[in-house]
Protein backbone atom coordinates (compact mmCIF):
# COMPACT_ATOMS: atom_id res chain seq x y z
CA UNK A 1 0.00 0.00 0.00
CA UNK A 2 1.42 3.42 -1.06
CA UNK A 3 1.63 6.40 0.82
CA UNK A 4 0.14 9.46 -1.06
CA UNK A 5 0.68 13.33 -0.61
CA UNK A 6 0.81 16.52 -2.12
CA UNK A 7 4.68 18.23 -3.38
CA UNK A 8 5.93 21.49 -1.90
CA UNK A 9 5.31 24.41 -4.53
CA UNK A 10 6.56 28.07 -4.21
CA UNK A 11 4.51 30.29 -2.76
CA UNK A 12 4.90 33.37 -5.48
CA UNK A 13 5.66 35.58 -3.13
CA UNK A 14 9.58 36.39 -4.11
CA UNK A 15 10.82 33.90 -1.96
CA UNK A 16 8.96 34.47 1.28
CA UNK A 17 6.65 32.29 2.93
CA UNK A 18 3.48 33.42 4.68
CA UNK A 19 3.78 31.82 7.91
CA UNK A 20 0.75 33.54 9.94
CA UNK A 21 -1.45 30.55 10.10
CA UNK A 22 1.42 28.84 12.01
CA UNK A 23 0.97 28.49 15.57
CA UNK A 24 3.75 30.49 17.61
CA UNK A 25 4.97 31.93 14.13
CA UNK A 26 3.92 35.77 13.33
CA UNK A 27 4.80 37.64 9.94
CA UNK A 28 7.42 36.45 7.45
CA UNK A 29 10.24 34.90 7.47
CA UNK A 30 12.88 34.40 4.11
CA UNK A 31 12.71 30.67 2.96
CA UNK A 32 16.48 30.94 1.89
CA UNK A 33 18.25 30.68 5.21
CA UNK A 34 21.04 33.29 3.63
CA UNK A 35 18.85 35.83 2.75
CA UNK A 36 18.92 37.11 6.76
CA UNK A 37 21.38 37.71 8.76
CA UNK A 38 20.87 36.76 12.37
CA UNK A 39 22.67 39.35 15.04
CA UNK A 40 24.36 38.41 18.28
CA UNK A 41 21.04 39.04 20.19
CA UNK A 42 19.53 36.46 18.38
CA UNK A 43 16.71 38.74 15.99
CA UNK A 44 16.86 39.47 12.74
CA UNK A 45 18.03 42.31 11.21
CA UNK A 46 16.35 45.29 10.09
CA UNK A 47 17.32 44.51 6.16
CA UNK A 48 15.15 41.24 6.38
CA UNK A 49 11.98 43.09 6.98
CA UNK A 50 9.51 45.37 5.29
CA UNK A 51 7.81 48.21 5.87
CA UNK A 52 5.07 47.86 3.81
CA UNK A 53 2.59 45.87 6.51
CA UNK A 54 -0.33 46.67 3.32
CA UNK A 55 1.39 45.57 0.34
CA UNK A 56 1.34 48.22 -1.16
CA UNK A 57 5.05 48.20 -2.12
CA UNK A 58 5.79 51.50 -0.96
CA UNK A 59 8.36 50.73 1.90
CA UNK A 60 11.24 52.52 2.25
CA UNK A 61 12.98 48.90 3.54
CA UNK A 62 14.58 50.98 6.68
CA UNK A 63 12.21 50.30 9.14
CA UNK A 64 11.22 46.42 10.82
CA UNK A 65 7.78 45.32 10.57
CA UNK A 66 6.18 44.69 13.96
CA UNK A 67 5.99 41.15 14.82
CA UNK A 68 4.75 39.39 17.65
CA UNK A 69 7.44 39.14 20.25
CA UNK A 70 9.40 35.03 20.17
CA UNK A 71 10.89 33.69 23.07
CA UNK A 72 13.81 31.77 21.96
CA UNK A 73 16.37 29.58 24.67
CA UNK A 74 19.62 31.99 24.62
CA UNK A 75 22.57 31.33 22.61
CA UNK A 76 20.43 29.22 20.67
CA UNK A 77 19.26 30.53 17.25
CA UNK A 78 15.57 30.23 15.86
CA UNK A 79 14.88 27.68 13.13
CA UNK A 80 14.48 29.12 9.90
CA UNK A 81 11.15 27.94 7.81
CA UNK A 82 12.94 27.35 4.40
CA UNK A 83 11.46 26.91 1.03
CA UNK A 84 11.62 23.10 1.07
CA UNK A 85 11.42 20.60 4.06
CA UNK A 86 14.76 20.16 5.78
CA UNK A 87 16.50 16.79 5.62
CA UNK A 88 15.34 15.73 8.89
CA UNK A 89 11.78 16.27 8.19
CA UNK A 90 11.67 13.77 4.91
CA UNK A 91 13.77 11.43 7.03
CA UNK A 92 10.33 12.29 9.93
CA UNK A 93 8.11 11.69 6.92
CA UNK A 94 9.30 8.52 5.30
CA UNK A 95 9.49 7.20 9.44
CA UNK A 96 5.93 8.14 9.66
CA UNK A 97 5.09 5.92 6.36
CA UNK A 98 6.75 3.05 6.87
CA UNK A 99 5.20 2.50 10.48
CA UNK A 100 1.32 3.38 8.33
CA UNK A 101 2.39 0.49 5.86
CA UNK A 102 3.78 -2.18 8.45
CA UNK A 103 0.68 -1.07 11.02
CA UNK A 104 -1.85 -2.28 7.81
CA UNK A 105 0.44 -5.27 6.58
CA UNK A 106 0.44 -6.74 10.20
CA UNK A 107 -3.18 -5.75 11.53
CA UNK A 108 -5.11 -6.39 7.97
CA UNK A 109 -6.28 -9.22 8.62
CA UNK A 110 -7.33 -8.21 12.31
CA UNK A 111 -9.11 -5.85 10.40
CA UNK A 112 -10.47 -7.33 8.05
CA UNK A 113 -12.13 -9.72 10.65
CA UNK A 114 -13.45 -7.20 12.36
CA UNK A 115 -14.99 -5.25 9.41
CA UNK A 116 -18.78 -5.74 8.75
CA UNK A 117 -18.69 -7.70 5.31
CA UNK A 118 -20.69 -6.51 2.39
CA UNK A 119 -24.91 -5.96 2.93
CA UNK A 120 -26.62 -8.47 1.39
CA UNK A 121 -30.30 -7.31 0.27
CA UNK A 122 -32.60 -9.36 2.02
CA UNK A 123 -34.10 -11.39 -0.66
CA UNK A 124 -37.96 -13.30 -0.79
CA UNK A 125 -38.26 -16.54 -0.10
CA UNK A 126 -37.25 -19.01 -2.71
CA UNK A 127 -39.88 -21.43 -4.40
CA UNK A 128 -38.39 -24.89 -4.86
CA UNK A 129 -40.19 -27.44 -7.87
CA UNK A 130 -39.38 -30.68 -6.76
CA UNK A 131 -38.62 -32.87 -10.18
CA UNK A 132 -41.50 -35.38 -11.03
CA UNK A 133 -40.86 -39.07 -10.23
CA UNK A 134 -41.69 -41.92 -10.30
CA UNK A 135 -44.27 -43.91 -8.06
CA UNK A 136 -45.51 -47.47 -7.94
CA UNK A 137 -48.33 -49.34 -5.52
CA UNK A 138 -47.34 -50.88 -2.21
CA UNK A 139 -47.78 -54.64 -2.19
CA UNK A 140 -47.57 -54.23 1.70
CA UNK A 141 -51.12 -52.95 3.23
CA UNK A 142 -50.66 -49.87 4.93
CA UNK A 143 -47.24 -49.60 4.22
CA UNK A 144 -45.60 -47.05 1.67
CA UNK A 145 -43.34 -47.26 -1.30
CA UNK A 146 -39.84 -46.86 -2.22
CA UNK A 147 -39.23 -46.86 -5.29
CA UNK A 148 -36.18 -46.62 -7.62
CA UNK A 149 -35.28 -43.47 -10.13
CA UNK A 150 -37.30 -45.18 -13.00
CA UNK A 151 -39.90 -47.07 -10.56
CA UNK A 152 -37.85 -50.30 -12.29
CA UNK A 153 -37.40 -51.64 -8.29
CA UNK A 154 -38.88 -51.26 -4.94
CA UNK A 155 -40.13 -52.22 -1.69
CA UNK A 156 -42.31 -50.98 1.36
CA UNK A 157 -41.77 -49.84 4.50
CA UNK A 158 -44.05 -49.40 7.79
CA UNK A 159 -46.40 -46.54 8.83
CA UNK A 160 -43.16 -45.36 11.27
CA UNK A 161 -41.04 -44.88 8.61
CA UNK A 162 -40.42 -42.41 6.09
CA UNK A 163 -39.64 -42.75 2.33
CA UNK A 164 -36.55 -41.17 1.04
CA UNK A 165 -36.19 -42.45 -2.80
CA UNK A 166 -34.00 -39.54 -3.51
CA UNK A 167 -31.59 -39.66 -0.71
CA UNK A 168 -28.16 -41.14 -0.51
CA UNK A 169 -26.55 -42.62 2.71
CA UNK A 170 -24.31 -44.77 4.23
CA UNK A 171 -20.76 -44.99 6.27
CA UNK A 172 -16.84 -44.22 5.66
CA UNK A 173 -15.06 -47.37 5.74
CA UNK A 174 -12.87 -48.19 9.18
CA UNK A 175 -10.20 -50.94 9.90
CA UNK A 176 -12.40 -53.68 9.67
CA UNK A 177 -15.47 -52.29 6.77
CA UNK A 178 -14.91 -51.03 3.46
CA UNK A 179 -18.05 -48.61 4.47
CA UNK A 180 -21.26 -48.67 2.48
CA UNK A 181 -23.64 -46.38 0.38
CA UNK A 182 -27.22 -46.95 0.55
CA UNK A 183 -29.32 -45.41 -2.50
CA UNK A 184 -33.42 -45.23 -2.62
CA UNK A 185 -33.43 -44.92 0.86
CA UNK A 186 -36.14 -45.00 3.59
CA UNK A 187 -35.38 -44.03 7.38
CA UNK A 188 -37.77 -44.03 10.74
CA UNK A 189 -37.21 -41.95 14.05
CA UNK A 190 -34.66 -39.58 12.02
CA UNK A 191 -33.19 -37.05 14.71
CA UNK A 192 -33.93 -38.83 17.62
CA UNK A 193 -30.75 -38.21 19.78
CA UNK A 194 -29.17 -35.70 17.72
CA UNK A 195 -29.81 -34.42 13.84
CA UNK A 196 -27.09 -37.02 12.43
CA UNK A 197 -29.30 -40.25 14.34
CA UNK A 198 -32.18 -42.51 13.50
CA UNK A 199 -33.69 -45.40 14.95
CA UNK A 200 -33.45 -47.53 11.40
CA UNK A 201 -33.32 -47.11 7.83
CA UNK A 202 -32.62 -48.83 4.76
CA UNK A 203 -31.41 -48.66 1.00
CA UNK A 204 -29.90 -50.26 -1.90
CA UNK A 205 -26.13 -51.09 -2.59
CA UNK A 206 -24.48 -53.27 -5.23
CA UNK A 207 -21.68 -56.30 -4.51
CA UNK A 208 -19.73 -57.99 -6.80
CA UNK A 209 -20.30 -61.37 -5.91
CA UNK A 210 -22.91 -63.50 -7.92
CA UNK A 211 -23.97 -65.68 -5.05
CA UNK A 212 -26.83 -64.37 -3.23
CA UNK A 213 -26.06 -65.59 0.18
CA UNK A 214 -22.69 -63.94 0.12
CA UNK A 215 -23.39 -60.75 -1.15
CA UNK A 216 -26.20 -60.76 1.20
CA UNK A 217 -23.55 -61.64 4.51
CA UNK A 218 -21.29 -59.26 3.17
CA UNK A 219 -23.26 -56.07 2.93
CA UNK A 220 -24.49 -56.87 6.57
CA UNK A 221 -21.22 -57.12 7.34
CA UNK A 222 -20.09 -53.95 5.88
CA UNK A 223 -22.93 -51.97 7.32
CA UNK A 224 -22.02 -53.38 11.09
CA UNK A 225 -18.37 -52.99 10.67
CA UNK A 226 -19.24 -49.26 9.68
CA UNK A 227 -21.84 -48.25 11.81
CA UNK A 228 -21.63 -49.44 15.01
CA UNK A 229 -18.88 -49.79 18.03
CA UNK A 230 -15.89 -52.36 16.62
CA UNK A 231 -16.54 -53.98 20.28
CA UNK A 232 -20.47 -55.01 19.30
CA UNK A 233 -21.12 -58.53 19.68
CA UNK A 234 -22.62 -59.66 16.29
CA UNK A 235 -24.84 -63.00 16.39
CA UNK A 236 -26.15 -64.03 12.36
CA UNK A 237 -28.81 -66.09 11.96
CA UNK A 238 -29.31 -68.74 9.61
CA UNK A 239 -30.05 -67.38 5.95
CA UNK A 240 -33.14 -67.93 4.73
CA UNK A 241 -34.74 -68.75 1.42
CA UNK A 242 -36.95 -66.13 -0.07
CA UNK A 243 -38.46 -65.08 -3.77
CA UNK A 244 -37.89 -61.77 -5.78
CA UNK A 245 -41.03 -60.93 -8.36
CA UNK A 246 -39.11 -59.14 -11.16
CA UNK A 247 -41.36 -57.98 -14.02
CA UNK A 248 -41.97 -61.41 -15.84
CA UNK A 249 -40.47 -63.60 -13.42
CA UNK A 250 -40.05 -64.84 -10.22
CA UNK A 251 -36.35 -65.33 -9.16
CA UNK A 252 -34.73 -66.78 -5.78
CA UNK A 253 -33.10 -65.19 -2.89
CA UNK A 254 -31.70 -65.38 -0.20
CA UNK A 255 -32.06 -63.65 3.06
CA UNK A 256 -28.93 -63.11 6.03
CA UNK A 257 -30.24 -61.61 9.86
CA UNK A 258 -27.57 -60.36 12.69
CA UNK A 259 -28.20 -59.26 15.51
CA UNK A 260 -25.91 -56.45 17.20
CA UNK A 261 -25.62 -55.89 20.93
CA UNK A 262 -23.44 -53.29 22.23
CA UNK A 263 -22.78 -51.85 25.49
CA UNK A 264 -21.98 -48.50 26.95
CA UNK A 265 -23.54 -45.99 29.19
CA UNK A 266 -24.84 -43.26 26.52
CA UNK A 267 -28.30 -42.86 26.11
CA UNK A 268 -28.30 -42.59 22.66
CA UNK A 269 -26.49 -46.00 22.41
CA UNK A 270 -28.62 -48.53 20.36
CA UNK A 271 -27.99 -51.59 23.06
CA UNK A 272 -29.65 -53.68 20.56
CA UNK A 273 -29.85 -53.44 16.91
CA UNK A 274 -31.14 -55.99 13.66
CA UNK A 275 -29.77 -56.10 10.38
CA UNK A 276 -30.85 -57.22 7.53
CA UNK A 277 -30.22 -58.02 3.64
CA UNK A 278 -31.49 -59.54 0.69
CA UNK A 279 -30.03 -60.45 -2.47
CA UNK A 280 -30.84 -62.14 -5.80
CA UNK A 281 -27.91 -64.81 -7.62
CA UNK A 282 -26.65 -62.98 -10.47
CA UNK A 283 -23.55 -63.68 -12.76
CA UNK A 284 -21.49 -61.49 -11.44
CA UNK A 285 -23.26 -58.18 -9.61
CA UNK A 286 -25.89 -58.39 -7.10
CA UNK A 287 -28.34 -55.62 -6.37
CA UNK A 288 -28.94 -56.16 -2.75
CA UNK A 289 -31.32 -54.32 0.17
CA UNK A 290 -29.98 -53.66 3.39
CA UNK A 291 -32.42 -52.98 5.82
CA UNK A 292 -31.04 -52.04 10.11
CA UNK A 293 -33.25 -51.21 12.77
CA UNK A 294 -33.15 -50.79 16.51
CA UNK A 295 -36.28 -52.50 18.51
CA UNK A 296 -38.39 -49.15 17.75
CA UNK A 297 -39.48 -51.91 14.60
CA UNK A 298 -39.95 -55.22 14.96
CA UNK A 299 -37.99 -58.31 13.66
CA UNK A 300 -41.14 -59.33 11.66
CA UNK A 301 -41.68 -56.25 10.43
CA UNK A 302 -38.05 -55.77 9.20
CA UNK A 303 -38.15 -59.53 7.46
CA UNK A 304 -41.26 -58.25 5.49
CA UNK A 305 -39.68 -54.74 5.05
CA UNK A 306 -36.99 -56.70 3.07
CA UNK A 307 -39.21 -59.56 1.48
CA UNK A 308 -40.98 -56.72 -0.69
CA UNK A 309 -37.91 -56.40 -2.37
CA UNK A 310 -39.26 -56.33 -6.08
CA UNK A 311 -39.51 -55.60 -9.80
CA UNK A 312 -42.50 -53.28 -10.47
CA UNK A 313 -43.99 -53.99 -14.17
CA UNK A 314 -43.91 -50.89 -16.33
CA UNK A 315 -47.81 -51.13 -16.17
CA UNK A 316 -47.94 -50.37 -12.05
CA UNK A 317 -45.01 -47.31 -12.79
CA UNK A 318 -46.66 -43.59 -12.90
CA UNK A 319 -45.23 -40.44 -12.95
CA UNK A 320 -46.08 -37.55 -10.17
CA UNK A 321 -45.10 -33.93 -9.97
CA UNK A 322 -44.34 -32.97 -6.12
CA UNK A 323 -46.27 -29.72 -5.23
CA UNK A 324 -43.45 -26.78 -5.09
CA UNK A 325 -42.75 -25.89 -1.56
CA UNK A 326 -41.44 -22.63 -0.49
CA UNK A 327 -38.53 -21.41 1.69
Amino acid sequence: MGLFGRGEQDSGTGGYEDNAALPGVGGYQPADASATPWSSAGMPEAGGYTDDPAGTGTGTGTAPRAEPKRIRPAGRPPSRLKGRPSRALWILVALMALGVALTNFFGAGRHHAASPGPVTPSRGPLTYQPEPRVVVPAVVAGWSSVASRGGVLAYDVPPTWTPEPGTVHGWDGTATSPGITLTTSASTGRGYCGSDSSHGGAGLTTEDLGDAEAAARKAVGDLIGSAYAAGAKVTYAPAQDATVHLETSTQPARVVLADVTQGGADACTQKHVTVGAIALAAPAQSVVLVAYTDDTTSRADLLRLLQSYRGVPAADRSTTTPPPTTR
